[in-house]
């Protein structure tokens, strides 16, 4: 075999060599790079996973329907859906159902029994309305403005876990609402009695437990008072 032909020959090798070499190279460091991607993303889920159990330990439980309804007894006829107009109400005059039920801390509550004249606010948590009338109706109190034989008692009622200010016993408490409450029920059985429609809704039922006014919607102080002085004895 002549020289160049043995030269040709083993440079073809060594080429042959050298690009197996490079081949063998170029695979050690793909399986490198996966190998470090796959420690990149386990280290990543791995944070994860801690940061969220730290999260969810640390997140407030949120308390059902059922752990915040009250269990109120009613006694006494429905009441009919409150009408448009207070000027057309067929149940004025008509004696309001009597309701025993406890508060978020299960001091009993009543309204509707005769003997005391009472103002009744149902409200709803996640109403904005209600939002709007019940820091109304904390700063007409603390003005003095119930007459002393006047009872006002909210019915909180349409409870729903999904929606804002929830759960409403915290709501009541950043307004500053400290008279008595009355916790309705799951479905809402206070609420329905009283012929609710809407939320606010007002009930004033005099002394000798009949209703005397229904309305519906935000009333303002104004009309606070004077539903107040329609039933009080004063």
């Amino acid at each position: 075999m002549s020289s160049n032909a043995s030269n040709r020959k083993a440079r073809a090798k060594a080429d042959r060599e050298a690009r197996e070499a490079e081949k063998r190279a170029q695979q050690r460091r793909q399986r490198l790079l996966l190998a470090g991607v796959g420690v990149l993303v386990l280290g990543l889920a791995v944070v994860i996973g801690v940061l969220s159990a730290g999260e969810s330990s640390q997140a407030p439980d949120i308390p059902t329907v059922d752990e915040v309804a009250g269990d109120p007894t009613i006694d006494g006829e429905d009441l009919s859906p409150a009408p448009q107009d207070p000027g057309d109400d067929p149940d004025i005059g008509a004696p309001a159902p009597v309701v025993d039920g406890q508060d978020f801390d299960d001091t009993p509550v009543t309204i509707g029994e005769p003997g005391q004249p009472q103002l009744i606010a149902f409200m709803a948590s996640w109403c904005p309305a209600c939002g709007e009338e019940l820091p109304h109706v904390v700063d007409w109190l603390e003005a003095g403005n119930l007459p002393d034989d006047v009872e006002l008692v909210s019915v909180a009622t349409s409870h729903d876990r999904t929606r804002p200010n929830w759960p409403p016993q915290d709501w009541y408490a950043e307004v500053g609402f400290t008279d008595p409450i009355i916790v309705d029920d799951a479905d809402s059985s206070v609420a329905r009695a009283y012929g609710l429609t809407a939320t606010p809704y007002w009930v004033a039922v005099d002394g000798d437990g009949q209703v005397a006014s229904r309305l519906t919607g935000i009333i303002g102080q104004d009309q606070m008072s004077a539903l107040a002085d329609q039933v009080s004895g004063t």
